[in-house]
C-alpha cells in the first residue's frame, strides 16, 4: 500500500502542483525546477500572475541587506580607471536598489538587482538634471518603491534646500522609463542636515526622517512620498529631542507599522528607547517606551552605535562599539553577535529585503559577487 500512494504522488494533477504546490517553495528551489519542462521554466520566468502569486504566498523570510562603509569599487571606462561608491536606496518585493557614485565625473548610475534571481537593471538614464546650484546649501537623496496600482517600480531623486519647496524627478520602470520632474511639495523644507538614507520603504511608499531646529530642541518630521499620486507629504511632528541629550533617532518599519525610535547614541542598551507609531490615518504618533534591554551597567562591548531595524520577532539590530552586528530581544533582553558575517566591518545602511522571483523588463544576468560593492545579505534563523 505504502508503494501504491508513492507512485500515485506522480500523478497530481499540473494544475495542481503549479498553482498550490511551487508557489509556496523558496526561490532557490523554485528555480530548480525551470529545468524540468518548457511550460515550467515560462511558467516561473516571466509568467506575471504565477509571480505574484509566489509573493503572496512564500513566507517572509525576514532577511536584511546591509551595506558596509569600507569597500569602494573600481571599473574601467574609456581606458580610465573609475573609483566608485556604492550605497543602497531600498528594497520593496525583492528588489533591491542602489546607486553608484562615481567620483571623478561626479555622477550617479542607478541600478535594480534582484539578488535572489541574479538579474539586475541597468539601462537606467543618467539624471538629466541635479540642481548645480553651488551657491545654495543643498543636499541629494533617493528613493524606491511600487505603485500596486500602475503595477511599477519607481525610483525617486529628490533634493532638499533650505526653506523652499522638496522638488526632485522620478523614473518609472514599467510606463515612461525616462526621469520627470515632479510636482514640487506644498511645504518648505527646513531640516537640519540631510535626509537620513536609506529610507524606510512602507506600502511601496519611501519615508524619511529629518530634524527641524527649534530652539534649544530638535523637532522631528517625517516625509512620505505617495508613490501612486507622486507627490510628497509631511506627517505631523513626531516629537522633540533636547540637542545636549546625546539622542539620536531613526524611522524604521515596527511591527507593520511606520515607528520612529528615539534613544541614547552610546547606551541606548541599559537605558529606555522611545517608539512614536504612526496610526492608520496618518494623523498622528502613539508614543510609548521600550527596555532597557540590559538592567545593569552595561559594559563596553555592548555600547551600540545605532539601531537599525526591528525583526517581526521582536529583536533589533545594532552594531557594538567593537563594530560587531548584534541583535537584541526586546522581550526576552537576549543579546547575540550575527556570528562572523557581522564582524567584517562598519554598518552604514540596511533595509529589510525579502527574497522574490519579481523582474523587471529589461533586467539581465547579473554575476558580480556581492562583497564587491559591500553589500550582504542577513537572513534571520
Amino acid at each position: 500500500m505504502a508503494v501504491k500512494r508513492c507512485r500515485n504522488l506522480s500523478f497530481l494533477p499540473s494544475e495542481l502542483i503549479e498553482s498550490e504546490i511551487l508557489p509556496r517553495l523558496p526561490v532557490k528551489s523554485v528555480l530548480r525546477f525551470k529545468s524540468v519542462c518548457k511550460s515550467w521554466n515560462f511558467l516561473i520566468s516571466s509568467n506575471p500572475d504565477f509571480i505574484k502569486s509566489h509573493l503572496h504566498l512564500n513566507p517572509n523570510n525576514d532577511s536584511l541587506v546591509l551595506k558596509t562603509g569600507d569597500k569602494k569599487k573600481y571599473f574601467h571606462c574609456n581606458d580610465s580607471l573609475l573609483q566608485c561608491y556604492t550605497d543602497i536606496i531600498g528594497s520593496v518585493n525583492g528588489l533591491v536598489c542602489f546607486y553608484n557614485w562615481h567620483f571623478e565625473y561626479e555622477g550617479f548610475e542607478i541600478a535594480i538587482w534582484n539578488p535572489a534571481t541574479k538579474q539586475c537593471l541597468t539601462n537606467i538614464p543618467n539624471l538629466p538634471d541635479r540642481y548645480e546650484d553651488r551657491e545654495l546649501e543643498r543636499d541629494d537623496c533617493f528613493g524606491f518603491g511600487f505603485d500596486s496600482v500602475a503595477n511599477d517600480f519607481k525610483v525617486i531623486y529628490v533634493v532638499t534646500i533650505e526653506d523652499q519647496p522638496l522638488v526632485g524627478q522620478i523614473y518609472s520602470c514599467n510606463q515612461y522609463r525616462c526621469w520627470r520632474k515632479i510636482t514640487p511639495s506644498k511645504f518648505l523644507f527646513r531640516g537640519s542636515g540631510p535626509i537620513l538614507l536609506p529610507p524606510v520603504i512602507f506600502r511601496g511608499s519611501p519615508y524619511w526622517l529629518y530634524t527641524q531646529p527649534n530652539g534649544k530642541n530638535s523637532s522631528l518630521i517625517v516625509i512620505w512620498f505617495d508613490i501612486h499620486n507622486e507627490i510628497f507629504q509631511m506627517l505631523p511632528e513626531v516629537g522633540s529631542v533636547d540637542k545636549k541629550q546625546g539622542k539620536t533617532s531613526n524611522v524604521i518599519n515596527f511591527k507593520d507599522s511606520i515607528a520612529v525610535l528615539v534613544y541614547d547614541y552610546v547606551l541606548f542598551l541599559s537605558a529606555s528607547v522611545d517608539v512614536y507609531v504612526l496610526n492608520d490615518r496618518h494623523c498622528g504618533w502613539t508614543k510609548f517606551s521600550i527596555g532597557p534591554i540590559i538592567v545593569k551597567e552595561a559594559t563596553s562591548i555592548w555600547r551600540g552605535q545605532r539601531l537599525f531595524q526591528c525583526f517581526k520577532n521582536d529583536d533589533v539590530l545594532f552594531v557594538s562599539s567593537s563594530n560587531e552586528l548584534c541583535s537584541a530581544n526586546l522581550q526576552s533582553h537576549a543579546i547575540k553577535s550575527m556570528g562572523k558575517e557581522g564582524k567584517s566591518c562598519s554598518i552604514v545602511s540596511c533595509c529589510a529585503f525579502s527574497e522574490s522571483l519579481i523582474f523587471i523588463q529589461g533586467m539581465k544576468h547579473f554575476d558580480e559577487k556581492e562583497d564587491e560593492v559591500g553589500i550582504f545579505f542577513l537572513k534571520k534563523a
